[in-house]
């Protein structure tokens, strides 16, 4: 067991810049942190890569959500971002965030867990009215904040590893 991870972080390693995309759009900006930090990579390259990833989704998902409030996309689509956005409203976490205002947005983007991030930040930003400029700030705001908490996390993760080894 010891060899195969041994064997997955050398390679991983050697070629994390052709693995971290990928990992970034399949894991989102946990997957992408936790594993260079576990690999050992500086996360003063790293971070700066995962905040500007992070704001490059931010356009992207406001035109999304213009396209499907104009009508502009097909049904199937709108249904799953309306389907989304309902459950968001009916959530307890989306209540709280909404009464919170732009702390709110700030820390639902900022949040490393499934249904949080960037996507869900963009949406309580346009259903609270927030201003492009002003959301923009918030959310990378807390993408910034959300890689500070991971790197908390890894670090953790790291020394329990490190006593756990040497135990």
């Amino acid at each position: 067991m010891l060899d195969m991870l041994t064997f997955l972080k050398n390679n991983l390693s050697d070629h994390f810049v052709i693995y971290f995309i990928p990992l970034y759009i399949l894991g989102g900006r946990p997957a992408a942190v936790l594993t260079a930090q576990l690999l050992g990579l500086k996360m003063t390259l790293v971070l700066p890569v995962v905040v500007l990833l992070d704001t490059l989704q931010i356009p992207l998902f406001y035109l999304l959500y213009d396209a499907i409030s104009d009508r502009f996309l097909i049904g199937k689509l709108h249904d799953k971002t309306t389907r989304r956005e309902s459950a968001l409203l009916q959530s307890s976490i989306f209540r709280w965030m909404r009464v919170m205002g732009a702390p709110g947005v700030v820390a639902i983007a900022m949040l490393p867990v499934k249904g949080c991030g960037m996507w869900s930040g963009v949406l309580l930003a346009k259903l609270l009215n927030f201003s492009r400029q002003g959301s923009y700030l918030l959310l990378i705001f807390g993408s910034i904040l959300g890689c500070a908490v991971l790197l908390g996390l890894g670090e953790g993760i790291l020394g329990l590893w490190g006593l756990v080894v040497e135990g």
